[in-house]
């Protein structure tokens, strides 16, 4: 193959060679085979008939490390070579390069009785602090294949890689020396971590109590309060005070913000275990992993970072109740754990052996629909029917509208909802017909929310209409275009047209009229009608034209999202 080729295509590739192994000889020195590597990407560029690389030991010795071509198949790794034997030997002796053109002439040659058909040879040692270290060793089937600047080309190359060996040797030593540093390190860690063990284990039992201590519920607690006396409530909780003194497990379903996580502590508070801790956990807040160590604890070692036993919040309710909130967001791996800690009372902590016995009564609540859950292969279908012994479903807002004014005036007197920065004295009575006409999608939560909005931003201790968001003071629409009837008044045509209109318009009033062809005044006149806009006096009259360009434009997401365009 070399010398096929051209005097200029030699050279050519020799410095590629060069070039290519200066770059990649220091990305080897971790490899496993650094030796063979190097072979690699010389033959790579020549394809030698045979190509080995030797190491030198002190006995003069040399030990075959790597290799391509011809002697592949008779010499195994590890093959050594005595400094009296062949070419090889020659060299380790001399310490200098050998070229033989000829081999068959040549006394130093020695072929090992290999079927092997050399003509040319030429052996590179390879120096470091003037001793041969190793030996770059090319072979050649054809006679005269190699010349003075093969031998200057292979001798860069050896001195290459004699840098390469130095560093890979100093690799080696700084890693079995950071060996030595790890464990070093690592047994005064586990000395450091057996002396805060042992400090944990002091505090093992104060851990217990504290933690129960903290998830304990009173039954004179305020946040417990649940407001109302619509009969979609009222049923609810005559069912709860019905079920609280079992101890069937109950399922609470029902939107987010209507109050599920307290019908949990009222059971619990209504209850015999009323005196034993209750314990809430969020299923949706946590990863798999760290949901199931808070469960179910786990043993000193079981994983990285477990650096003593912890108790799972499952041992902590042992004699009270646990609240799962979110249970429909539970993993398939976690919810088999789950069914088995329903069906026999007992868990095994990560990395357990033993199975621990506890007396816990299980409420769960969700704001998906579980059956649909279990159709579509989310939810496992046995642990559904051991959640729901009991089901309670908690009405949204939107059901129970004779309680928003009791809800309204509880949120208002109580200062834990915006604080006591004001105290409001009076509420335009169109700002709760606003309340009772919608629709609540976020709940008593927004409810709250909006309230104690409104009593940080309400001036003169008077919550007005116009402090009321834009989206909630928008009329109720109940048809859509799919939804047109031909009883259908016209007025009520017009106006879900003109609030289309502006929705499409994004609330900017001047393309509106625009659009439908009436003046901005007529616009207003109409808004104010449907009471959209109300007149500074509180009646429906149209504003002067000078006022017109001061009010701000309609929110038209509100607008669609009020009216379900």
């Amino acid at each position: 193959m070399l010398s096929a080729m051209s005097s200029h295509q030699k050279q050519a590739a020799q410095l590629r060679l060069l070039n290519e192994l200066s770059t990649n000889l220091q990305s080897c020195l971790d490899a496993e085979n650094f030796h063979q590597e190097i072979v690699n990407i010389i033959q790579g560029k020549f394809n030698y008939y045979g190509i080995n690389i030797w190491s030198v030991g002190s006995d003069l010795s040399a030990t075959l490390r790597a290799q391509a071509g011809a002697y592949r198949n008779y010499l195994k790794m590890g093959h050594v070579v005595k400094s009296s034997e062949g070419i090889v030997g020659l060299v380790i002796r001399t310490k200098k390069s050998y070229l033989s053109n000829d081999v068959t002439t040549d006394a130093n040659f020695s072929n090992h009785s290999f079927p092997i058909q050399t003509c040319s040879e030429l052996c590179i040692p390879v120096l470091k602090d003037s001793e041969v270290v190793a030996l770059l060793n090319v072979e050649s089937d054809r006679k005269d294949a190699f010349d003075e600047e093969d031998v200057l080309t292979l001798e860069a190359v050896a001195s290459q890689i004699a840098v390469a060996i130095t560093n890979q040797r100093l690799y080696s030593e700084a890693k079995t020396f950071n060996k030595k540093l790890q464990s070093a390190v690592d047994e005064k860690t586990i000395e450091l971590r057996r002396a805060h063990e042992r400090i944990l284990d002091q505090q093992a039992l104060l851990q217990k109590e504290n933690k129960a201590l903290k998830t304990l519920v009173s039954r004179d607690s305020k946040s417990m309060e649940i407001i109302g006396k619509s009969p979609a409530i009222l049923n609810i909780l005559t069912m709860v005070d019905k079920i609280a003194p079992t101890t069937a497990t109950v399922l609470i379903q029902g939107e987010s913000g209507t109050g599920k996580e307290l019908i949990a502590r009222r059971l619990h508070s209504r209850s015999e275990r009323a005196d034993k801790p209750y314990v809430t956990v969020n299923c949706g807040a946590l990863q798999e992993s760290l949901l199931e160590s808070e469960l179910f604890g786990h043993e000193k070692g079981s994983f990285t970072g477990a650096i003593a036993q912890k108790m799972g919040l499952c041992e902590t309710a042992d004699g009270g109740t646990i609240f799962l909130d979110e249970i429909g967001e539970l993993s398939l791996g976690i919810q088999a754990k789950l069914l088995r800690f329903l069906q026999e009372g007992e868990f095994y902590r990560i990395g357990g052996k033993k199975p621990i016995q506890v007396d816990v009564r299980v409420v769960s609540a969700t704001n998906r629909d579980l059956n649909q859950e279990v159709n579509e292969n989310r939810f496992r279908e046995d642990l559904f029917y051991r959640l729901n012994t009991i089901t309670l479903r908690m009405p949204p807002l939107r059901k129970r509208r004779e309680d928003i004014p009791t809800l309204v005036e509880y949120f208002l007197k109580n200062s834990r909802f915006g604080g006591s920065a004001q105290q409001i004295k009076r509420i335009d009575p169109r700002v709760m017909d606003v309340f009772s006409n919608y629709e609540w999608p976020g709940n008593i939560r927004e409810l709250q929310n909006t309230i104690e909005r409104l009593k940080i931003l309400a001036e003169n201790n008077e919550i007005r209409l116009e402090d009321v968001p834009f989206g909630m003071r928008m009329p109720k629409s109940k048809t859509e275009a799919v939804d047109f009837t031909l009883d259908m008044p016209l007025e009520e045509v017009e106006k879900n047209h003109i609030l289309r209109t502006l929705a499409y318009n994004q609330g900017n009033k001047t393309k509106t009229a625009q659009s439908l062809g009436i003046t901005i005044k007529t616009l207003y006149n109409k808004l104010h009608r449907y009471g959209i806009i109300q007149a500074a006096d509180g009646s429906a009259r149209a504003l002067p034209e000078a006022n017109l360009a001061g009010l701000s434009d309609l929110s038209s997401q509100s607008i669609l999202n009020t009216h379900g365009v």
